[in-house]
C-alpha cells in the first residue's frame, strides 16, 4: 500500500505544488520540511523492501 502511495502522480503533483506556493510566499522551511519528509519515506520503503529480500532468501536456502 505504502509503495502505491509514495509512486503515486497525483502526491509528486500536489507536493510539486506546495513546494512552489511555500517557495513563491517566501516560507522555505514548508517546502523543505515537505521534500525531507517523503525523502524519508522513500528511504524507509526502499530499507523496508530491502530486508523483506533479504529475508526471502535467506528462507529459500533453508
Amino acid at each position: 500500500m505504502i509503495n502505491e502511495v509514495l509512486h503515486s502522480r497525483l502526491i509528486a503533483f500536489v507536493m510539486g505544488s506546495w513546494s512552489v506556493y511555500c517557495g513563491s510566499i517566501g516560507a522555505y522551511d514548508g517546502a523543505t520540511f515537505i521534500l525531507l519528509f517523503y525523502g524519508l519515506m522513500l528511504l524507509l520503503n526502499h530499507l523496508d523492501q530491502k530486508k523483506s529480500t533479504r529475508s526471502a532468501k535467506t528462507n529459500a536456502q533453508k
